[in-house]
């Protein structure tokens, strides 16, 4: 058998497996061999921020922007300061995401310690012991905390006072809601929730009446319950963005089944809802007293809009918010946080839709560091909204505005970056 490529695949299980082995260990000797060139990088960027450089290598690796400094950083620090770690990536003993792990827990290290943490996980990896994702994070915890006590214990204070609550859409029209506290905290809330949990399923199975709830949907309930103060959650305002397609909203015509898009305003949940679910929203009882602002898209182009203020607010927010959906840096897909002005006010950029982008905090910084461009080659109000970026290495990408609800997607095109490199754009 051949794969599209026309290469044979492995005859038998046992040539599968020692092909998959065998490319394994090509991909972690591959992955040491980009993080030198990272390093290298950012050796000839010296000028550079550490944002800048670790944005440059995500473009080069369809990555975050945020994804990328990451990188930069377990490249410098496993070039600089874990020269055996780097080897048992080389060999495969260890693959990326491990190597990244124990490159983490030597942040917190001294440098005058990092020798030392080098030295005793690379006798650790060269015994060749299984270890999984969370065994090596704990070993590498071990050592560097006989190494350095106190920068473990001063760690776990920057922790504690970085808490924080996150929300995140998944993509089965729920939502995960990650609370970042202190471990004791932790270990309290839970066991509040379990024994409250207990009581109430303990009545519930006295009781026949009503639907029978699972032990971990009663726990949910509660979270709820306690957060909102209030037993279903119903009675709370909400603001909801709808996108829908006119024929979605309808319910009639080839683009009835087209799903709708939810666009938050201020970070959290969203995404492409069913167009039913749509529809009930919009007819949903007035008692909930949810307020749902629902922004029509054609087949074609959302109406474009401008203002005479320097600054993106108003209904203008809300449009471009609404258009771009996430960050328009490639790959970030953050949350909005701020509106860009794409040629900046003080060179003559307009406060309109076409001059206007949505941009998380960090990408709208990292704009203005030096050799970074962004250029609007948005033309046509009825065409599609483009950007062209262009990194101090002279890498270029377009970056383009998700499509309205019910508009097919137009032909994918091939865009040469720098001769002999193309970059796929749909």
């Amino acid at each position: 058998m051949f794969d599209s490529r026309g290469d044979a695949l492995p005859g038998t299980p046992g040539e599968c497996v020692a092909a998959l082995e065998e490319l394994e260990a090509l991909k972690a000797h591959l992955a040491a061999r980009q993080a030198r060139i990272t390093a290298h990088l950012d050796d000839l960027q010296a000028g550079a921020s550490d944002r800048s450089v670790g944005a440059q290598v995500a473009l080069a690796r369809h990555e975050s922007p945020h994804r990328g400094t990451r990188l930069r950083a377990m490249a410098c620090t496993l070039v600089d300061d874990l020269p055996h770690v780097l080897a048992a990536l080389e060999q495969g003993l260890i693959n990326e995401h491990r190597a990244e792990i124990l490159a983490g827990e030597a942040d917190h290290l001294h440098a005058l310690d990092r020798p030392a943490y080098d030295t005793q996980l690379g006798e650790l990896l060269a015994t060749g012991a299984p270890l999984g994702d969370r065994a090596l994070r704990l070993a590498a915890q071990r050592i560097a905390m006989r190494l350095d006590d106190q920068a473990a214990a001063k760690r776990r204070e920057r922790a504690h006072r970085n808490r924080h609550v996150t929300a995140q859409r998944r993509d089965d029209g729920t939502a995960q809601i990650t609370a970042t506290v202190s471990d004791v905290h932790a270990a309290a809330i839970m066991q509040s929730l379990h024994a409250r949990a207990a009581q109430e399923q303990a009545a519930q199975d006295t009781c026949d009446e009503g639907e029978e709830r699972s032990f971990g949907q009663v726990v949910a309930d509660l979270f709820v319950a306690r957060l909102t103060g209030q037993v279903t959650a119903v009675a709370t305002p909400i603001a909801l963005n709808l996108v829908v397609s006119a024929e979605a909203l309808l319910g009639d015509g080839p683009g009835a089944d087209e799903p709708a898009e939810i666009v938050p305003m201020h970070g959290g949940a969203g995404g492409p809802i069913p167009a039913s679910v749509a529809r009930r929203l919009l007819t949903c009882s007035p008692d909930t007293s949810t307020r749902i602002r629902r922004l029509f898209a054609d087949t074609e182009h959302l109406v474009a809009m401008e203002s005479t203020s320097r600054t993106f607010d108003g209904l203008l927010r809300q449009f471009v918010t609404l258009r771009d959906r996430t960050c328009r840096t490639p790959w970030c897909n953050a949350p909005i946080r701020q509106i860009d002005h794409i040629t900046p006010d003080h060179a003559g950029g307009p406060t309109s839709a076409t001059n206007g982008q949505g941009l998380c905090t960090a990408c709208n910084q990292l704009k203005e560091e030096p050799g970074w461009t962004h250029q609007s080659i948005h033309t046509d109000d009825l065409d599609p909204h483009e950007v062209e970026i262009t990194s101090p290495a002279g890498q270029t990408t377009r970056t383009r505005a998700p499509d309205p609800p019910g508009l097919v997607p137009p032909e994918p095109t091939w865009v040469e970056t720098w001769p002999g490199h193309w970059v796929l754009i749909a």
